[in-house]
Parts: C-alpha cells; structure tokens; sequence
C-alpha cells in the first residue's frame, strides 16, 4: 500500500482504536488513499489525458496467500482439529473487520468450524478453537504504539492452564506487522505451549521477511465520513423509540494490527446503548463496498435479501436479514459499505423500526454529502 506520506487516516488513529484490541488482528487488502489516482498523459502535443482504471478490489500487496503463508501440516501440528478456513465466512462479520485486506494486508484463520469473531474469541456461547494469522504491510509507523503500550516480546507469549490456553505474537517483520493469535488449543504433555506455538511464529515470519511487498493503495478509502457514528443518537432514539439516556459508544483505549488498519482505511464502528444494554450498532468501512459485492460473489450474503429503502441514490443498494436475535441492513452508500444491526432482545417490532432507523441513516448521509 502507499507509503506512510500517501496513507490516510494517521490523524484518526487514536479516535478508532478498540478495546479488545490486545488479542485484536485482521486481514489483507490494499490501502485507503484519498488522493486521487494517477493521471498518465500520452506525449505529444495532442495527447489527452486518461484516468487510470480502478480495480474491482484492493490487491494483497505481500505477494502471497494465506495457504503460502502458513502450511496446513504446521497450523495441524499445534492443533490437529485446525484447518484453513475463510476469516470471511462469519455471520458476526463487520465491514471493519475488512480494512486490513482493505490497507493490502492478510487475515488468515486455522480452527475447528466454531463460531468466532474477528478477533479469534468464541461467540455465540459455545466451544472455540482456532488461530488467528494477520499480516498488514507499510506498518512502521504505527508499530511504535503497541510497543509504548504493551512493550517489546519479540518471541511471543504463552498463558493459561487446564481452563484455558492462549498464545499471542505481534513484531514488525520488515515494515509489516505480523499478529498471531492462538485460542483454546488442546493440551500436550509432550511439549509446552511455547514449543508448540514456536513453529508457527518462525514459518509465518519466515515467509514475511522474504516477501517482496508491493505498495499499491486502493484509492477509495477516507476521510471519516460525517454521518457515521453520530455522537447524538438523535436518529437511533427516534427510530428506535428509545428514551434520553441512550448514547453512542465508540471503542478506544487499546492498540492493536487490527486498530492500525481501522485507522489507516478509515472504518468506523460504534454501539448504541442505555447504560451497558445495547439497542444496535455500526460499522462502516469508507471505500469498502467492493467487501460486500465480494460477500455476495463468495455466497456469503444473499442477493434475494436485497430491499428499497426510500431515498437512496441511483446504484446504491440496501439488503436486510434478520434472525432470532437481530435485523442486519448493509447498505451500499457511493464506495461505501455500512452495517446496521438493530436487537431484538431490547427494541420491540425490530424489524420495523430496523427500517425506521435504515431510512433516517440513509437520509442523514445525503444531507452530508
């Protein structure tokens, strides 16, 4: 992705840190960029110039896949039930979770087909085992952070005991951060966690330090889009039939691979909540709306889910889907993609206000623009 002079969002960073962002890590994909793309003009006095074609997505600038990265044979070394699987095919997915492949990176996982979120931690109340590979390239300038906040342990760590096992890695390889995260992994009594996680760590680098990284950033990304994660929560309040006591809570306080790539993509992500109970939530990924076209090629959303929504502009696009325990709305707004998740535990007929609270958003980012 760009250097460090072309990358946007430097000055959002501190406001789009997580708070989990300790085990946080995500993926690949090229850089948000808010300069234009290069203009090449043909010589000679009638030469016209010619805007430089925008792929349909960001490339992965390491060179190399999440199967050239790290072996099967050595992620089923550690933990004979983890297998390659798609970071990607998660019903909990977030358009943040996408901007490390947004900024050219990698986010690769290894486990045994529990539910998880983006950051290798079981979801959904059952069992999880897996491990969590991610690689952002053009990383040195918000390496510096982690180690000012958590130190320098060039050689990882291993934690836990018979309850719980887990292992984390995080260094700069060359100018890319590489974060390793191992969850729950089962027991051994012929080797010790760390000589078990050591293999890993020393493939994964290995590979890094010897790609040749490219630095190709997608120009689609940032600045901070205005209607996102509003302070107010005026529209959820309305929408929701909410009292005054709800607020919009966006993470901070951490720093982490996966914060780094929020900020550098510029994704937002918020909750709406009264007191610690939550109403619905945000995430919005500036640039990102070839993730959701790649969702629906990859049959991760349905394109039968799609739904009007009053207002919306030409070639924008709304789908909702809504389960048990939440509506879900991605909306594609221009060259973004936003989510809305409205709950049913705490907003009574979620799905009408779900559309309630779709149409005002929709309404808001048109005023902005």
């Amino acid at each position: 992705m760009g250097t460090t002079t072309k990358r946007v969002g430097a000055a959002f960073a501190s406001m789009f840190a997580t708070t989990m962002l300790l085990v946080a890590c995500t993926s690949g994909g090229a850089g948000g960029d808010d300069s234009e793309p290069s203009t090449p003009v043909a010589s000679g006095p009638t030469a016209t110039a010619t805007a430089t074609p925008v792929a349909d997505s960001p490339v992965t600038e390491l060179g190399v896949d999440c199967a050239g990265l790290l072996s099967a044979e050595t992620a089923g070394a550690f933990d004979a039930s983890w297998t390659p699987r798609d970071y990607y095919d998660r019903d909990s997915v977030r358009p943040s979770d996408y901007a490390i492949a947004q900024e050219g990176g990698l986010s690769c996982t290894w486990n045994d087909g529990g539910s998880s979120d983006g950051k290798n931690n079981p979801t959904g109340g059952g069992g999880y085992s897996g491990l969590l590979v991610q690689v952002l390239p053009h990383a040195g300038d918000t390496w510096p952070r982690f180690v000012e906040i958590y130190g320098d342990d060039p050689d990882g760590r291993c934690f836990g005991d018979e309850t719980f096992r887990g292992c984390t890695f995080d260094q700069l390889v060359g100018d890319s951060w590489v974060s390793i995260i191992a969850t729950e992994f089962a027991p051994s009594v012929e080797a010790t966690s760390e000589q078990r996680f050591a293999p890993v760590v020393a493939e994964v680098t290995e590979v890094v330090s010897s790609a040749d990284v490219v630095d190709d950033p997608w120009p689609l990304g940032g600045p901070a889009r205005p209607w996102s994660c509003v302070a107010d929560a005026a529209l959820e309040r309305e929408a929701l039939g909410a009292g005054d006591d709800l607020f919009v809570l966006t993470p901070g306080g951490g720093w982490s691979v996966y914060a780094a790539a929020w900020s550098r993509a510029v994704a937002t992500s918020c909750s709406i909540l009264d007191d610690t109970t939550p109403y619905s939530s945000e995430s919005v990924l500036a640039g990102g709306a070839w993730a959701l076209d790649q969702r629906i090629e990859f049959g991760l959303l349905d394109p039968d889910t799609a739904v009007s929504v009053p207002g919306l502009a030409d070639g924008d696009r709304a789908y909702r889907s809504c389960s048990a325990t939440e509506c879900v709305t991605d909306l594609v707004l221009g060259d973004d993609w936003a989510r809305l998740t409205v709950d049913r535990a705490t907003v009574p007929d979620t799905e009408a206000a779900s559309e309630r609270l779709v149409e005002g958003y929709v309404a808001r980012a048109a005023a902005a623009v």
